[in-house]
C-alpha cells in the first residue's frame, strides 16, 4: 500500500533561533513541551529510537528528514507543513524554506504546506499569492496564534478561521488563485489563553462558509475528540489529520483506539489522514504498529467501532492523503520506483536498524 505522512516538520529548536523577545525561560518551556510530550511520552522504547533533548533540538537538514523518512521507514510520500509562531522562533518553528529545499529534492515524494501568518500584517497576504503562484506548494498551514501575549486580552493573539476580517480575505484569495487545501493546527495547546485558541469550532465556520475548500484539523481527536468527530459526520470538507494520535499507537494503544474509533464510528473511515509530526518521533515503529493492529474487541462490541481491516487501514495510511491531493497510488508508487529510495533502504535494512542515522553523524562530526 501507498503509505503517506501527512505532517512532517523541520523542527528548529537550537537557542539561535530563539526570538530575542521571548524570554528565555519562556522559550525553554516551550520546546520541553514539544520534547516530552511529543517524543518522550509517545517514542519506541526499541533500541536507538528515544533522542536525547540535545538531539531533539539541534534542528535538521532536508536530507537528514528525507532519510528518517524514506529510507528508515516505509514511507513513501510527505507532506510539510511549515510553522512560524513568530513570538518564540525568529526563524520559524518549521522553517519554510526547508521544505521547499525537500521538495526540490525529491518532488515526486513531497507535497508543501506554506505557512501562512494574518497577524504579520497585509505583507502577508501577498506573500501568500506570492508562494502560491511561484512555489508549487500544494497547501497552506495556519496556525491558531504567533504566539505573542496580548495584554489588552490577556492571552495570545488569536488567529481562528471563522475571523471574518482578519482570515476570511486569505482563504478567499486562496480560492481564487485554486489553492483551496487548509491545514490548521488544533487541539494540542499552541499557547496560553482560553479554550477557544485549541478548539475546533472555527474550523467549521470556515468549512460552512467556504464549501469548495477542504479543511485539515491537524492533531484532530488529541483533545475536544467529540468535537471533533461531529465535525466529521457534519461537514464533508473536513478531514481529520491525526498527527500526534497517531504516534500514542505504539505506547499507548488504548487510547489510540478510543480516539481513531471515535472519529471512525462518527465520520467514517474516508477523511482521517495517517501523521507522525516527524521528527517529533520516528515513524517506522509507527506505521508498524498501525499495520498490526487490531481494534479491541470490547470496543467492537461494546461501543460499535468498526475493524481496523487492511482496506481501512489502507485508508488511513495513505489511500484519504493520496484521494484529497488527486494522486493515483499506483501512479505514484511505479513513478518512485526508480528514484534509487529502494537500493538506499534495502542498504538501510541489511545493516540493521540505526534510526535518526544521518542526524546523529552530523551531531558527532
Amino acid at each position: 500500500m501507498l503509505v503517506i505522512d501527512a505532517v512532517v516538520h523541520g523542527y528548529d529548536f537550537r537557542p539561535e533561533n530563539r526570538n530575542p523577545n521571548c524570554p528565555q525561560a519562556s522559550y525553554d518551556g516551550m520546546v520541553d513541551f514539544l520534547y516530552r510530550v511529543g517524543h518522550t511520552s509517545v517514542e519506541s522504547g526499541k533500541p536507538g529510537y528515544l533522542m536525547s533533548r540535545d538531539e531533539f533540538t539541534a534542528g535538521w537538514t532536508a536530507e537528514e528528514l528525507a532519510e528518517i523518512v524514506f529510507v528508515e521507514s516505509d514511507v513513501d510520500v510527505l507532506y510539510y507543513h511549515g510553522v512560524e509562531i513568530d513570538g518564540f522562533f525568529s526563524g520559524g518553528a518549521s522553517p519554510y524554506e526547508l521544505g521547499k529545499a525537500l521538495k526540490r529534492a525529491y518532488p515526486g515524494r513531497v507535497q508543501l504546506y506554506a505557512p501562512v501568518d494574518p497577524l504579520r500584517g497585509p505583507a502577508e497576504l501577498e506573500l501568500m499569492e506570492q508562494r502560491i503562484r511561484e512555489d508549487d506548494i500544494d497547501g497552506l498551514k495556519f496556525y491558531p496564534t504567533n504566539g505573542v501575549i496580548d495584554p489588552e486580552i490577556s492571552s495570545s493573539k488569536l488567529t481562528l478561521l471563522n475571523d471574518r476580517e482578519l482570515v476570511f480575505p486569505y482563504l478567499e484569495k486562496a480560492r481564487e488563485l485554486g489553492m483551496r487545501r487548509i491545514a490548521i493546527h488544533k487541539a494540542v495547546p499552541a499557547g496560553a489563553g482560553p479554550r477557544v485558541l485549541n478548539h475546533v469550532d472555527d474550523v467549521t465556520t470556515a468549512a460552512i462558509a467556504f464549501p469548495d475548500m477542504t479543511f485539515e484539523v491537524v492533531h484532530s481527536g488529541w483533545a475536544f475528540l467529540e468535537d471533533c468527530a461531529l465535525q466529521l459526520r457534519s461537514h464533508g470538507n473536513i478531514y481529520a489529520t491525526i498527527e500526534s494520535v497517531s504516534n500514542m499507537i505504539v505506547r499507548k494503544p488504548r487510547k489510540f483506539a478510543e480516539i481513531i474509533g471515535t472519529l471512525m464510528a462518527h465520520g467514517g473511515t474516508d477523511r482521517i489522514l495517517f501523521a507522525t509530526g516527524v521528527p517529533s518521533a520516528h515513524p517506522q515503529p509507527i506505521v508498524e504498529a498501525l499495520r498490526d493492529f487490531t481494534m479491541p474487541e470490547d470496543l467492537v462490541e461494546g461501543w460499535g467501532f468498526p475493524e481496523l481491516t487492511d482496506e481501512i487501514k489502507a485508508k488511513l495510511l495513505g489511500g484519504n492523503a493520496a484521494r484529497l491531493h488527486g494522486l493515483d497510488p499506483a501512479e505514484v508508487k511505479r513513478r518512485i520506483s526508480t528514484d534509487g529510495i529502494a537500493e538506499r533502504r534495502a542498504a538501510y535494512l541489511a545493516e540493521g536498524e540505526r534510526p535518526w542515522k544521518l542526524h546523529r553523524e552530523r551531531l558527532a562530526a
